[in-house]
């Protein structure tokens, strides 16, 4: 099943969820740099105003570089299908590790974390969206 501009579904949810967590990501980073000489959160983070600040920044970055990925899979940049593909695989790494350290504690994250992931490998690498993302190469 493919949208009316040949892009499979599977390609815009991820794209669309990228999307989403782009935008979460950067006003997370413009609420902690906005709030970064509150005393609640200075105190229950136990940092700096400098340190929120550089953790407001980094978010936006993320969020900034989560929007770019975004769009090169919405209009079918191999790229961006590569760079979602590498942080799966490390998302896979983790929950491996998830399943065998800490005694068991978070064997049930390790193995949604791992199934979430080889579900966006399948929607971003199936034949369907191969023949998008090299009809767009093409």
């Amino acid at each position: 099943m493919s949208t009316a501009l040949g892009r499979p579904v599977g390609v815009t949810v991820v794209a669309v969820v990228a999307t989403i967590q782009g935008v979460i990501a950067v006003l997370a980073g413009i609420g902690l740099i906005v709030e970064r000489n509150n005393a609640s959160l200075l105190e229950h983070a136990d940092v700096s105003s400098g340190t929120i600040s550089t953790y407001g920044w980094m978010a936006i970055i993320w969020g900034a570089l989560a929007l770019l990925v975004a769009w090169a899979l919405w209009v079918g940049q191999n790229w961006g299908r590569i760079m979602i593909a590498i942080l799966e695989v490390l998302h896979v790494v983790g929950g491996v590790y998830l399943i065998f350290a800490w005694n068991g504690h978070y064997l049930w994250q390790g193995i949604w974390q791992i199934v979430v992931a080889l579900v966006v490998l399948w929607l971003l690498f199936n034949p369907r969206a191969d023949e998008f993302f090299e009809g767009r190469t093409a």
